[in-house]
């Protein structure tokens, strides 16, 4: 039986992967099913459990070895790692004029004196908000396997649909947002999968920018508005991230090839 079951993991890495992440994250949604608790939230460190587990029964130590070899990559253009901080900022910028452009309360402007913390933030939000937990699993495992067998831009879209549905107790907690988060978080899939494959599999690239995004976005710009100016905030953020994609997809043919050379997939014996 333990056999059959190991030789499942490997034979599905990714689907295996998916069944372990979904539970890891939403435990605390799914004890509230039978005994009301606390606060809910997701475990932003669920999909990462999940990697480790599915890879170390599929592959062992070996396996282990080889998936954390792909994770420690870092060597890349100094342009990818500019794109990966910078344009989450750009977007930030300009996300919030636009926002009050069109109608936003502007934000006292004592808010705007908050920007020198972002630097001490930006790590704390990268270990504790989500992006460390996620990147290694859905960028490095989840990613990597199946762009094995498919264009980035497909695999891209197949990891973004079920990253979008990992984020639904959060969307649907938010009046408004679930719309604009399905926008959001596939174009961000898409940049993510191209900075991925751009790097040859820089795992950390995907990681600083989703740090960027969650520290720029969501800890400086998001408590800037309230009601419905939030919700046009993700609308235009959600823009800004699919005309990137769009932009993306049209001038890199790379998205749309083959599958990903053999050195850019995770190793065999990585799941």
């Amino acid at each position: 039986m333990f056999n059959r079951f190991r030789q499942l993991v490997c034979a599905h890495p990714v689907a295996s992967f998916y069944a372990l992440a979904f539970p890891l994250s939403w435990r605390a949604y799914l004890v509230a099913l039978f005994h009301r608790t606390g606060e809910l939230g997701l475990d932003p460190y669920g999909p990462l459990i999940a990697a480790v587990a599915v890879t170390a029964f599929g592959g062992g130590v070996r396996g282990l070895k080889d998936w954390a070899r792909t994770l420690i990559r870092w060597r890349a253009a100094p342009s990818l790692y500019a794109f990966a901080l910078l344009v989450p900022l750009l977007f930030t910028l300009l996300g919030l004029g636009a926002n009050v452009a069109l109608g936003a309360k502007p934000p006292p402007a004592a808010t705007w004196a908050a920007w020198p913390s972002l630097l001490v933030v930006f790590p704390l939000v990268m270990v504790l908000g989500g992006p460390l937990g996620e990147e290694p699993a859905w960028r490095g495992l989840a990613l990597a396997r199946i762009a094995e067998r498919r264009p980035m831009l497909q695999a891209s879209l197949a990891v973004g649909g079920v990253w979008f549905a990992w984020h639904l107790p959060l969307l649907l907690a938010r009046s408004g947002e679930l719309a604009p988060g399905l926008v959001g978080i596939l174009s961000a899939s898409v940049v993510f999968g191209w900075l991925y494959q751009r790097s040859n599999g820089v795992v950390l690239l995907p990681l600083l920018m989703h740090t960027a995004q969650n520290t720029f976005g969501g800890e400086f710009a998001g408590p800037m508005f309230q009601g419905a100016d939030v919700t046009r905030l993700a609308w235009i953020r959600g823009a800004f991230y699919a005309a990137t994609a769009l932009v993306l997809v049209l001038h890199d043919r790379r998205l749309r090839a083959a599958p990903v050379r053999e050195e850019l997939a995770a190793p065999r014996r990585a799941a």
